[in-house]
């Protein structure tokens, strides 16, 4: 399983309301008339000025609702962000992903893992997070305690613990499906942190499909999301830089080390890892 992430709903004219609500800060005008007036190339002007002023809280006003499919040692990261709602499939209610429920049909899987069998690594694959970049000792090894993981859970079932305490043992790779609501402010933060080379590799992936999606929908916003080291330096340059500028060769970095402790000169490199890991995901999970 690896991560996936499908905005479902949002706030139609976010990144114009973002632009207007700022304005309306420094106008007295009727938010009417200051929407009536307010050209396309203004909305990119007062967005910029956000940034350059770090006066965020006009992006609250913009709100997304989002699913991601992930690892529940992932969605445990995702909801220490607290100003956000969630809504979490429940695992003290269905094991669906854990059928059938003879063990035996999990006990023989585990052995035929132990002589690599790449089908019932693919199966697995679908239920538990494994990472790609694993080698491929380690992907069946972990495969094969997973596979004994959920042997082990319908030995319990059938001793006659309820759904809710046979859980206990379970791996924290099984994945889990979380509906998330954040307006554009908490997103930029999450983002911020978790598309960090820094983040642990499964949220910072969801960290930037999150940022591919909502590119699609509010460019003039999200262009500016990055890593915090950018979010930073639009604090500290004249000219507020997107994700894309800020990690050309011809783009000026202002900041002399990113909240990480990374020195200027490597700041660009860095975030470029970031990026290229998140291309070559993005390719496996095509694939799949």
């Amino acid at each position: 399983m690896l991560p996936r992430v499908r905005v479902i709903s949002y706030t139609e004219d976010g990144d114009r309301l973002v632009a207007i609500s700022s304005k309306r800060s420094l106008s007295s005008k009727d938010i009417e008339e200051i929407d009536s007036k307010m050209s396309d190339e203004e909305v990119d002007i007062w967005i910029r000025e956000t940034l350059k002023r770090g006066h965020l809280s006009p992006w609250e006003h913009s709100v997304y609702t989002f699913e991601i499919v992930c690892s529940r040692v992932c969605s445990h990261q995702l909801v220490r962000h607290r100003i956000a709602s969630y809504t979490q499939l429940s695992q003290r209610y269905n094991d669906k992903l854990l059928q059938p429920e003879d063990p035996g049909y999990w006990r023989d899987l585990a052995e035929r893992l132990l002589n690599r069998s790449s089908k019932d690594l693919e199966k697995i694959s679908d239920i538990f997070f494994i990472d790609p970049d694993w080698d491929l000792d380690t992907k069946y090894f972990t495969a094969y305690q997973y596979a004994k993981a959920v042997e082990s859970y319908w030995d319990l079932r059938r001793r006659g613990l309820e759904r809710e305490e046979a859980r206990y043992i379970l791996p924290q790779a099984i994945a889990t499906k979380i509906v998330v609501t954040m307006n554009a402010r908490e997103i930029l933060h999450f983002l911020g942190l978790r598309m960090c080379t820094h983040a642990q590799k499964e949220i910072r992936l969801v960290a930037w499909m999150l940022r591919d999606e909502l590119i699609k929908i509010h460019p003039r916003l999200f262009r500016y999301a990055g890593p915090y080291c950018l979010l930073d330096n639009n604090l500290h340059t004249k000219n507020v830089q997107t994700l894309e500028e800020f990690i050309s060769e011809e783009s000026i970095i202002s900041i002399d080390r990113c909240r990480e402790m990374i020195p200027r000169e490597g700041i660009r490199n860095c975030v470029k890892y970031s990026l290229n890991e998140h291309i070559r995901f993005r390719e496996i999970s095509r694939n799949r």
